[in-house]
C-alpha cells in the first residue's frame, strides 16, 4: 500500500483556523484565558484523530504566524528526508533498559551519553546515530521502561541579574557535603566548588574539595580567571569564605564588583542552584554505582561529566548548549598569573630566626635572605598553601621570593602520576573522553569458564599443559572479554560442526572468526577467467 502524501497547505490552513480567534485578541490578559479554554476543547485533526490541541502548540503556531504568516504554519520537513535511516539495533535498546533498571533516576541526556561512550556498542564503527527523541520513542514501546520511567517537571523562572554577554557575571558556590564509599572501604566526604557563567550557563571551573574554605574559593576563581579572564560582576551568597577580607579585597583589586545579596537568601538568583540539581542528577547521584579510588579520581570523573554531557547539553532557556552560548569567548579583562596571585595575599608580620632565618607558615618553613635574619618583617601570605609566600624588603617595598627550608615530596618532579580507574558508568564517560578503551568482563564469566567450554567441545580435559593454557590465554586476551550466552552457543555450534578430538587452536580459530566480523568491502571482486 502506498503511503498518502500529506497536503502541507491544507495543514497550514487548518492550523490557522485553530488560532484565528486568538489572533484577533491582542491583549495578553485576554489571549491567555482564551487559549487555555481552546486547549481543553477536542478538535478533529487532519489525520482524523479527535483530541485537543496543546497550549504549547497554540502559542507556537501564533508565534510562527506573526513572524512568517501562513507559509510559516506549514509542517517542517525532516532534515534527513531522502536519506536512508538505519534502525536502532536491538542490543542498544537492551543496554539502555539495563542501565535504567540499574539506575531508574538517570536522565535521558546522560543515558544517551553513556550509550555513545560504551565501547561494546561501537556506534562510530557501525555508523549508528541515535537522536534523543528516537531513543525515547523506542524505549516508550518497551514494557520494562514503562514500569521504570519517572517524570519530574521543574518549572522555574529566573530573570534577575541576567547577563547580556559572557563573563559579565560569574556565580560562585559550593555543593555538599556528599559522602561516597571508596574502593579501600573507607568513606570520603567532599564538596564541589564551581564557577558558572551567567550568560551562557557554562562551567568555567569546578573543583572537588574536602572543605569549602577560603583556599578552595581562591583556587577555583584563579583557575577560571587564568583561562577566561576576569568578570565584571561576581554573584555569591553570604558564606564566610566569600565575605572574608582576603576574598573581597582580591576581587576589589582585580576590578570585579561583588553583587550585594541578602543573608539567608541563597536562591535569589537560582542559576547556580539549578546547576547543583544537574550535578545531583548526573554526578553525585550516580556515585553509588561507581567505584571511586580517591579525591583525584573524583575530580577526573567530574570533569568527564561536565565536558561530555553538561557543556554540550541543549539548554531550554538559551536554546543552545552552554558551550555554544559561550563560544570560547575570552573576557577582555585579562591579567597575568602573578597578578592573580598577588591580589589575594594578606599581610602577616613575623620575626625571622636570628641564626637560620627560618619563618613558619601554613605552607611550610621558609628561609629569608641572609641580610634579613632576626628582623620583624612583613610577609604576603596566600590563602592557597600551594602558593609560596613572599617577604617585603624593608625600605624599598619590593616583594622578594623565599626559599623552602625542606623539599616536600609533592615538589619533586619526574615521577609519573598514578593512574586511577574504577568500574562504573562515570568511568565509561571519562574513558571515552580521554580516548581510552578498557575491557569489562561479564560477572562470573572469564578464562576459567572458557576452559570448561573448550573441554566440552574437544571431548577431553582443557588445558592439558602450560603451553596450551598460555595459548588459550593469549587468544582470549585478543578477542575477549566475551558474553556468556553468545560464547556458549558459539562453542556448542563449533563442537557439533568440527567434532571432538581436534587441537584446541582449531576451536579457538573458529571462535575468533565468529567474534571478529568479516570484512564488508564494497569493491567488486574480479572473476577468474575460465
Amino acid at each position: 500500500m502506498r503511503r498518502r502524501t500529506r497536503d502541507e497547505k491544507a495543514i497550514a490552513l487548518w492550523r490557522y483556523e485553530q488560532i484565528e480567534e486568538a489572533l484577533a485578541t491582542r491583549s495578553p490578559k485576554l489571549r491567555g484565558p482564551l487559549l487555555e479554554r481552546m486547549s481543553r476543547r477536542p478538535v478533529v485533526w487532519p489525520s482524523g484523530v479527535t483530541k485537543p490541541v496543546s497550549l504549547a502548540s497554540l502559542y507556537r503556531w501564533i508565534d510562527l504566524y506573526e513572524r512568517g504568516g501562513l507559509p510559516a504554519l506549514r509542517p517542517r520537513r525532516r532534515k534527513d528526508k531522502g536519506r536512508k535511516r538505519a534502525r536502532i539495533p536491538a542490543e542498544v535498546i537492551a543496554r539502555a533498559v539495563a542501565l535504567l533498571s540499574d539506575d531508574p533516576e538517570i536522565s535521558m541526556t546522560l543515558l544517551l551519553a553513556l550509550l555513545r561512550a560504551d565501547p561494546t556498542l561501537d556506534f562510530s564503527g557501525r555508523g549508528v546515530q541515535i537522536a534523543r527523541s528516537t531513543l525515547w520513542r523506542r524505549l516508550a514501546a518497551d514494557p520494562v521502561y514503562r514500569r521504570l520511567v519517572r517524570t519530574k517537571t521543574r518549572e522555574r523562572r529566573r530573570t534577575r541579574y541576567v547577563a547580556r554577554k559572557p563573563h559579565q557575571i560569574w556565580h560562585l558556590d559550593a555543593k555538599g557535603p556528599v559522602s561516597v564509599r571508596l574502593v579501600s572501604g573507607g568513606r570520603l566526604v567532599f564538596h564541589i566548588m564551581s564557577v558558572l557563567d551567567d550568560a551562557s550557563r557554562a562551567v568555567l571551573a569546578a573543583l572537588v574539595i574536602l572543605s569549602p574554605d577560603l583556599c578552595a574559593a581562591v583556587r577555583v576563581f584563579r583557575l577560571a580567571a587564568k583561562r577566561w579572564g576576569l568578570p565584571d560582576l561576581v554573584y555569591a551568597d553570604r558564606a564566610s569564605i566569600f565575605d572574608s577580607v582576603a576574598f573581597r579585597t582580591g576581587l576589589a583589586e582585580l576590578g570585579s564588583h561583588r553583587i550585594k545579596v541578602r543573608a539567608r537568601n541563597p536562591e535569589a538568583n537560582g542559576k547556580i542552584e539549578a546547576f547543583h540539581r544537574v550535578l545531583v542528577a548526573w554526578f553525585t547521584g550516580r556515585l553509588a554505582r561507581q567505584r571511586v579510588v580517591d579525591l583525584v579520581h573524583l575530580q577526573q570523573l567530574l570533569e568527564a561529566v561536565l565536558e561530555t554531557v553538561y557543556q554540550d547539553h541543549r539548554h531550554r532557556g538559551l536554546r543552545s548548549s552552554p558551550r555554544q552560548a559561550l563560544g570560547d569567548v575570552v573576557s577582555p579583562r585579562r591579567v597575568t598569573a602573578s597578578r592573580l596571585e598577588d591580589a589575594f595575599r594578606v599581610e602577616r608580620r613575623k620575626k625571622a630566626h636570628r641564626k637560620t632565618g627560618e619563618v613558619d607558615f601554613p605552607q611550610g618553613t621558609f628561609l629569608v635572605p641572609d641580610a634579613l635574619r632576626g628582623q620583624a618583617l612583613v610577609f604576603l601570605v596566600d590563602p592557597d598553601p600551594e602558593v609560596a609566600p613572599v617577604v617585603v624588603e624593608p625600605g624599598t617595598g619590593r616583594p622578594l621570593p623565599l626559599l623552602r627550608a625542606a623539599i616536600r615530596p609533592q615538589d619533586r618532579a619526574g615521577e609519573p602520576a598514578e593512574e586511577r580507574w574504577g568500574q562504573g558508568p562515570l568511568q565509561t564517560l571519562y574513558d571515552a573522553w580521554q580516548g581510552k578503551v578498557r575491557p569489562s568482563a561479564e560477572p562470573g564469566f572469564g578464562l576459567p569458564e572458557l576452559f570448561v567450554l573448550l573441554a566440552e567441545a574437544a571431548g577431553r580435559p582443557v588445558p592439558r599443559s602450560d603451553a596450551e593454557a598460555a595459548l588459550i590465554q593469549r587468544s582470549y586476551r585478543s578477542i575477549g572479554p566475551l558474553p556468556r550466552r553468545a560464547t556458549e552457543a558459539a562453542l556448542r555450534s563449533i563442537g557439533h560442526q568440527l567434532g571432538a578430538g581436534r587441537p584446541v587452536s582449531t576451536y579457538l580459530d573458529a571462535l575468533a572468526q565468529r567474534v571478529v566480523p568479516a570484512s564488508t568491502s564494497t569493491k567488486p571482486t574480479r572473476r577468474k577467467k575460465r
